[in-house]
C-alpha cells in the first residue's frame, strides 16, 4: 500500500536499521524503544511549553538538519513505518496524559495524500492513540512551505472543516508536525473553537528557532 516504506522490524531501529539491542542502553531496550540511541540522541530535545493564542503549546524538538530529512523520508519518500519514530520518547507520557483527548490533525494537501497512500500527521497521531480526528482539510492543494513568511496569512482562506459538530464538549489535542509562522495553527484554531469544545491544548512536534523568536516563544536565538 505504501511505497518505499521500510518495514518495522522487532529490534531494528526504524531510522538507520541498526539492531537495537546492540546500540541501546539497558534503559532503551527495558522501555521497548524503536529507535536506537544514536538516532535518539540527533533529534534536538527543546521540549518548551508556553501559550499561543490563549491556549497550551508545547514544542518537542527543534527543526534540525536531521529533523528535516527524517520528515522528508517520512512525507517525500513515502517510508510510512517511520510514522513511530517521531513520538517514541514521548508515547507513554502522551498516551497517559491524552487517553480522554480528541486528537484533532493539521491537514495535509489531499493529492498529495493520496500519492503517498497516508496522511502524516494522521499516522503520527495514531501512534498516540486511535481517537483521531481528520475533520479539518485543505481546500486547495497548497503547501506552506512554498510561501513566505507573509503570504503565509492566505492559509486562513484554504483550510476548512468537515463535521466539526464532533468536536462539541470535548477534549481536544491539535497536533501539528512543524509549525512556522503560526497562520496554520491559528486558522485551526478558529474553526476548532466555534465548536465549542470544552478544552484545546496544542502539540507542535519542531519548529525553527527564528520562528520561536519571531513568534516570541523565546526571546533570543541560540545555534541549533
Amino acid at each position: 500500500m505504501y511505497k518505499n516504506h521500510s518495514e518495522a522490524q522487532q529490534d531494528v531501529c526504524l531510522i538507520c536499521l541498526s539492531s537495537i539491542s546492540k546500540t541501546s542502553s539497558f534503559h532503551q531496550l527495558f522501555t521497548h524503544h524503536c529507535i536506537c540511541s544514536s538516532c535518539l540522541s540527533l533529534f534536538k530535545r527543546i521540549d518548551i511549553k508556553t501559550n499561543f493564542q490563549g491556549y497550551p503549546l508545547r514544542i518537542l524538538y527543534a527543526y534540525n538538519d536531521f529533523f528535516r530529512t527524517l520528515l522528508f523520508r517520512y512525507k517525500g519518500q513515502y517510508d510510512y513505518a517511520l510514522k513511530d519514530a517521531f513520538l517514541d520518547m514521548y508515547k507513554r507520557e502522551l498516551q497517559r496524559r491524552y487517553k480522554d483527548y480528541l486528537i484533532v490533525v493539521a491537514p495535509s494537501a489531499s493529492k498529495a495524500n493520496v500519492v503517498r497512500g497516508f496522511a502524516p500527521n494522521q499516522a503520527i497521531a495514531m501512534t498516540i492513540h486511535s481517537h483521531v480526528f481528520n475533520g479539518l482539510y485543505k481546500k486547495v492543494d497548497y503547501k506552506q512551505s512554498d510561501q513566505s513568511y507573509t503570504q503565509r496569512a492566505g492559509i486562513r482562506d484554504v483550510i476548512g472543516l468537515r463535521g466539526g459538530a464532533f468536536l462539541k464538549n470535548r477534549k481536544i489535542l491539535l497536533l501539528d508536525d512543524v509549525m512556522t509562522s503560526g497562520e496554520t495553527i491559528k486558522t485551526c484554531l478558529e474553526l476548532i473553537e466555534k465548536e465549542k469544545p470544552q478544552k484545546i491544548e496544542i502539540l507542535i512536534l519542531s519548529m525553527k528557532e527564528k520562528y520561536l523568536v519571531n513568534l516570541g516563544i523565546i526571546k533570543q536565538a541560540r545555534s541549533i
